[in-house]
């Protein structure tokens, strides 16, 4: 009896386990990057005033997104000053809002913004990629102007798959959830464009959008102070030091 007793109270916990880190990914989101400076005599603050101000196509339903690097490698800010980031729910989406775009369709007439894109700022068109975000379910949503983020490119070993850093990520956001902090995680992969020195599929860009800074903050001080987000995992992934942007929300179709 004993002995059915044990094996019962493992199997219950090995399926709450499953139920945990053991999930199905979710199929994702598609996310557009791209890389850009400012032009002469441009700030940050008028920037981001700048694309909140613009008029929008009614068909638009996408969300933008402009980062600005904070402690980030010196590949990128001897180079770039901030990051669009554009996230569409499909490649329907993307795809048809960017022939609506070059093709100048859309139910209503385009309006250009004043002043023009180039007086403000230029991109980088090599650095353009498109990837597919997976969020981890149960992390507070940013719903602020702006708020810090984290970022990091891993590798996944060899033998481990997508769907591994998933999950493993997913236990490490259940990690900080004991310590009381529950910031949207994110694994993303790249469908196009450029990941330096990464063999294909074998790289997955780790992300924390807190909801707001001060949040941020209080999430860093608990690894500081001793939480132990990876007890109990197997990781499945090297991963480099993080990268610290603020991220500024300048379009959301609800808003």
């Amino acid at each position: 009896m004993k002995i059915l007793n044990v094996f019962c109270l493992f199997a219950a916990s090995f399926f709450l386990s499953f139920s945990v880190y053991g999930q199905q990914m979710p199929v994702g989101n598609v996310m557009s990057t791209i890389s850009c400076s400012l032009n002469d005599g441009v700030g940050m603050g008028e920037l981001v005033r700048w694309f909140r101000a613009n008029p929008r196509n009614p068909d638009s339903t996408n969300l933008v997104f402009i980062r600005q690097p904070l402690v980030a490698n010196s590949t990128f800010t001897d180079n770039y000053d901030f990051r669009i980031a554009t996230y569409y729910g499909s490649y329907d989406e993307y795809i048809s809002q960017r022939e609506a775009r070059r093709g100048g369709g859309g139910s209503e007439p385009r309006v250009r913004p004043t002043p023009l894109p180039r007086d403000m700022f230029t991109c980088d068109g090599g650095t353009q990629g498109v990837s597919t975000v997976r969020n981890i379910p149960d992390g507070d949503p940013f719903t602020g102007d702006d708020t810090l983020l984290t970022s990091r490119l891993c590798f996944l070993n060899e033998g481990s798959n997508v769907g591994d850093a998933y999950n493993f990520v997913a236990g490490i956001a259940a990690g900080f959830s004991r310590g009381g902090d529950n910031a949207l995680m994110q694994v993303s992969t790249r469908a196009f464009g450029p990941i330096q020195n990464a063999t294909a599929g074998r790289a997955v860009v780790v992300s924390e959008v807190s909801a707001t800074a001060d949040s941020m903050a209080s999430r860093l001080d608990l690894t500081r102070e001793g939480l132990n987000v990876a007890e109990g995992l197997e990781n499945v992934m090297a991963c480099n030091y993080p990268s610290l942007w603020r991220t500024h929300a300048v379009y959301r179709p609800d808003n």
